[in-house]
């Protein structure tokens, strides 16, 4: 079994989403050496003002997510219908982008239904059932863990790659689909009906497959072999000596006490290695009830909810390293491609993380603005943390001109 205490480490895969919070990020930049007070207080309401604008933009957003949503909602008390998801869903992709989410790929899909990471078992996911499924990710960990053996008595260091957070959404086919094709005993109930969006955190790539509802528990190759090939030598070994006896031959010089013992020997072995798949089983299905409470976030209209938040928490945490460090370090000495540089240094410093900052996004929000200027060579500069508050707060005041 697994402990409870594993230790996050960073991702080799470098990614663009930031996995600090927003008060991790301006804690540590407001530490940086040098800071006067004064500075350090117009960086926190610069913060401030930017936070309330990419909150207001971010509720309009989730609004209009929610009302598209609505009817396909599977918690809603009448009956959720997916027409119309296109829209929906071509809106919400947009919104899990803007948060640095990424589409899980087929590649990836495929390593997971080939490979197994906690549970030595293969898992037949029926991916024909569904209209609709889409898998996103957001940010990559390599969790350090204790796994113990030998009855407690062993210890091994193993290493799991995980998604530090997983969104799916599927819609089934309905039941005449499953009637059709005489597949009844998998129609999932009217409880199926509806756009289904869950989220997952800390998701082993290779348990990726864990997530879906409708897996069935396979055995696999190494196991058919553990219980098939004794089974076939045996029989045919039996077969070699009392085989001749059925056609009117001889049965040789082996006693029937020494095959007697050869067939109950075979028999407990192949018993032993199904009882033991049935207990790896049993140990899956019990790990599955135990994650969807654990590792469970939010499901259907919730979802929306945090996709929405995490996503002005990135947009804001952009925009103000972007600002920061070129407020900070003087206007005139970088350029798009030395602030990058300086940004992700300075994460990797801070943070361990090792990120790939997105230095034209964050660019771009100060520029729509108005508070980033860029001379003909490229060089960047920002409006005085005064001016930047006036025009901040000029945005604020027209956003509604009644």
């Amino acid at each position: 079994m697994r402990s409870h205490t594993p230790q996050v480490m960073v991702s080799e895969n470098r990614q663009q989403y930031i996995p600090a919070s927003r008060a991790r990020i301006k804690e540590k930049l407001f530490q940086l050496e040098g800071l006067s007070e004064e500075t350090i207080a117009g960086l926190g309401r610069v913060c401030e003002m930017l936070e309330a604008i990419w909150h207001h933009s971010s509720h309009a957003g989730l609004e209009r997510l929610k009302s598209l949503y609505e009817d396909m909602d599977p918690d809603q008390i009448g009956t959720p219908s997916t027409e119309g998801s296109d829209e929906f869903l071509r809106i919400f992709t947009e919104a899990l982008k803007d948060g640095n989410w990424e589409e899980i790929s087929d590649a990836e899909l495929q390593d997971a239904l080939e490979g197994e990471d906690v549970f030595p078992i293969s898992l037949d996911v029926r991916f024909d059932e569904f209209k609709t499924m889409h898998l996103f990710k957001l940010g990559e960990m390599t969790l350090e863990d204790v796994r113990k053996s030998w009855f407690g008595l062993k210890e091994e260091q193993i290493s799991t790659d995980s998604y530090d957070r997983v969104i799916q959404i599927i819609d089934f086919h309905g039941e005449d689909w499953f009637r059709e094709r005489k597949q009844m005993k998998y129609y999932p109930g009217a409880e199926a009906k509806g756009l289904h969006i869950r989220l997952f955190k800390t998701v082993p790539k290779l348990d990726l497959e864990t997530v879906f509802p409708n897996t069935s528990p396979m055995m696999r190759i190494v196991d058919k072999i553990k219980i098939g090939v004794p089974m076939v030598g045996g029989l045919v070994t039996l077969g070699m000596k009392f085989g001749p006896s059925l056609f009117g031959g001889g049965t040789g010089d082996t006693s029937l006490a020494l095959v007697g013992g050869l067939a109950s020997a075979l028999g407990t072995y192949i018993l032993k290695s199904y009882l033991k798949y049935t207990k790896t089983k049993e140990q899956y299905l019990s790990q599955v009830s135990k994650d969807l409470y654990f590792k469970g976030q939010a499901n259907n209209a919730a979802v929306l909810n945090m996709v929405v938040d995490l996503a002005e928490e990135q947009e804001v945490k952009e925009a103000l390293l972007a600002y920061a460090f070129i407020h900070i370090e003087g206007g005139g000495r970088h350029d798009e491609e030395s602030l990058d540089t300086r940004v992700e240094a300075w994460l990797l410093e801070a943070t361990g993380m090792d990120i790939d900052f997105e230095v034209d996004d964050g660019l771009a929000k100060l520029d729509l603005m108005g508070i980033l200027q860029k001379d003909g060579e490229g060089r960047l500069s920002v409006t005085s943390i005064e001016q930047t508050l006036t025009i901040l707060d000029e945005h604020w005041d027209n956003i509604y001109d009644y």
